[in-house]
């Protein structure tokens, strides 16, 4: 006996008529006899009282009836709850300490699988195991391994932070300077938080506050840069992604705060391995990417 056929004797029900029945379903009114015939066979016992045109439940029937309505209520609620499963696990919260990583993933990763809906947040100084915990997100891009035994961490891609100077800046011939080393004067950040823009913030007023620190959107800091002879500052991500683009009269020199040096991990509860795979899949592709271009 399959779900089907349970359908089929709940419409005999209904209907009180095998013929009435068989319109419905769209099935003779002889296969349906013979369907009940066997159905009654496997349980030992009629469930229908026959007679001229019609046909009733008798009280084996009615018992019957009880657990085929809980049996396909069961099987309905199955379907749904599967269905909802089916729907969550084509979609992926993704949570990043740096707006660079981010809009480098994004879209990246949602161009790769089309088939997944993301959505992407920037999270600042929060507990990342309780937001991993909390579910608040499927998967949290960190600046650093969570060490934590319910959390996987893998390490992603690199970052640094270059200091961006007009040509004719003394600086421009530098191979590497810290940002504890420069002089007093402008220096253009972006205010719209991350992990490198505090890092950065932080060193200039705990070691350097001679420095004053112009905020701006970033639409007004891009503009500045192409048109002032400000300090500013960039990244490895920043680049790669088309986030920045100094112009023609600007140098990039290497920060050589350890700071303003990041290795991004990926982190994801162990239980959320399977819903993970497809991201983790593809940021494997990218670090090898990176890997041969380093070559």
């Amino acid at each position: 006996m399959d779900i089907t056929q349970l359908e089929y004797l709940k419409v005999i029900a209904e209907t009180g008529s095998l013929t009435r029945a068989g319109e419905r379903l769209h099935i003779s009114q002889p296969a349906m006899s013979i369907m009940l015939k066997k159905i009654e066979e496997e349980l030992g016992t009629e469930l229908f009282d026959r007679g001229p045109n019609r046909i009733k439940l008798n009280a084996a029937g009615e018992a019957a009836l009880i657990y085929i309505n809980n049996i396909l209520w069961n099987v309905e609620q199955m379907k749904k709850e599967l269905r909802a499963q089916a729907m969550q696990e084509q979609t992926l919260a993704l949570l990043f300490c740096d707006h660079g990583i981010q809009w480098y993933c994004i879209p990246r990763f949602p161009a790769a699988h089309p088939e997944i809906k993301v959505t992407s947040f920037l999270y600042q100084n929060e507990d990342e195991v309780k937001l991993l915990e909390h579910r608040t997100c499927d998967i949290l891009i960190s600046p650093g391994k969570i060490k934590d035994e319910n959390v996987i961490s893998i390490p992603f891609l690199k970052d640094r932070v270059f200091l961006s100077v007009p040509e004719n800046s003394r600086y421009a011939e530098l191979e590497s300077i810290s940002i504890r080393d420069i002089d007093e004067q402008s220096f253009l950040v972006p205010d719209f938080g991350g992990y490198l823009v505090q890092q950065l913030e932080n060193i200039i007023r705990t070691k350097n506050p001679k420095i004053k620190m112009i905020k701006s959107d970033w639409i007004i800091t891009q503009q500045l840069i192409q048109t002032t002879d400000m300090l500013s500052t960039s990244s490895v991500i920043a680049i790669e992604a088309g986030l920045r683009n100094d112009g023609p009269n600007r140098v990039l020199v290497p920060l050589s705060d350890p700071e303003l040096k990041v290795t991004y991990h990926i982190n994801y509860l162990r239980g959320s391995k399977r819903k993970a795979e497809k991201f983790r899949s593809w940021a494997k592709t990218v670090v090898e990417q990176h890997k041969q271009n380093e070559q």
